[in-house]
């Protein structure tokens, strides 16, 4: 089996385990390869275990397929509808992508809870971290690309608001050209003009692209963002376990002093009981002659 074969059957095996049984078996994965193969060993220590939801994520790519591509298929239209509504369009189709793209992530995100809870999983606010994910997989290609994979290790944050309710666009206005807005017959107030720029700012070409640049940053920021807080938190356990480790080592050494201190005194106890034993042993030796030598003396004389 090549290497890329080795490790990515590997990577399928961890990732559909639940999250207490990822770390041993991937260490025993590691074991044996390691001895044929570095390289390919220590791209499978590298794997993270998955959280509670990443797992939980996983499972709904391996248990509903079917649904999670639904939902990415949903998540390119609703960009497309974003695109023609960026560049003026009309918001009808970006209205019907969006809550047909709301519709699949409140299914899955609930299907995904069910999963955890059947396997005895449990994570707060476990539902809302499923949603969040599946509606960044929705509007991003590169975390569609690790949901399809089923091997997400954290969960995601999605960028921008697009189709989520109350986010700008689901309810902006189509940037089109048109005279001056009239209300009882009087011309448009000043105080409307700065909508009116930035609405015909949108329709300029371009702009389509530097908002899809936009979304993109702030995407990488909160994915930097998540994956930094998640590094704290396993940094935060890291540190109490190396402090539990030397409050043990140190427990270790002094009961290891104690335990040579100990030794040391039953040497030296052993040591004395078998001089005082030795000396008994003489003694005993010198009283049993000299009293053979009394008996011996009286019966002479009698």
């Amino acid at each position: 089996m090549a290497k890329g074969d080795a490790f990515e059957q590997a990577a399928e095996e961890l990732y559909g385990l639940a999250p207490g049984e990822f770390t041993r078996a991937r260490d025993e994965r590691v074991k044996e390869p390691r001895k044929k193969d570095r390289e390919a060993a220590d791209a499978v220590k590298a794997l993270r275990k998955p959280t509670v939801a990443a797992w939980a994520l996983n499972q709904l790519v391996r248990h509903r397929g079917k649904d999670v591509e639904k939902l990415l298929a949903a998540g390119d239209k609703l960009r497309a509808a974003q695109e023609e509504l960026l560049g003026g369009g009309g918001r009808s189709a970006f209205q019907q992508a969006a809550a047909r793209e709301r519709e699949l992530v409140a299914k899955l995100s609930a299907d995904g809870a069910a999963l955890a809870s059947e396997a005895g999983e449990r994570a707060g606010g476990l539902q809302e971290k499923l949603a969040a994910t599946l509606h960044a997989a929705a509007l991003d290609g590169e975390t569609a690309a690790e949901l399809r994979a089923g091997r997400l290790a954290r969960e995601r944050e999605a960028i921008g608001g697009f189709g989520e309710p109350g986010s700008e666009l689901a309810g902006a206005a189509p940037a089109r050209a048109s005279g001056p807005a009239k209300s009882g017959g009087k011309p448009r107030s000043s105080a409307a003009k700065p909508a009116a720029k930035k609405a015909a700012s949108r329709s300029k070409p371009g702009a389509g692209a530097a908002a899809a640049k936009e979304a993109e940053r702030r995407r990488r920021v909160a994915a930097a963002r998540t994956d930094e807080r998640h590094a704290r938190r396993e940094l935060d356990s890291a540190t109490r376990a190396l402090e539990h480790a030397q409050e043990r080592a140190e427990a270790a050494e002094a009961h290891a002093t104690e335990a040579v201190e100990r030794a040391r005194t039953t040497a030296e106890r052993l040591r004395e009981a078998k001089q005082a034993a030795t000396a008994a042993r003489k003694a005993h030796s010198r009283a049993a002659r000299a009293l053979t030598g009394a008996e011996g003396g009286r019966a002479s004389k009698s």
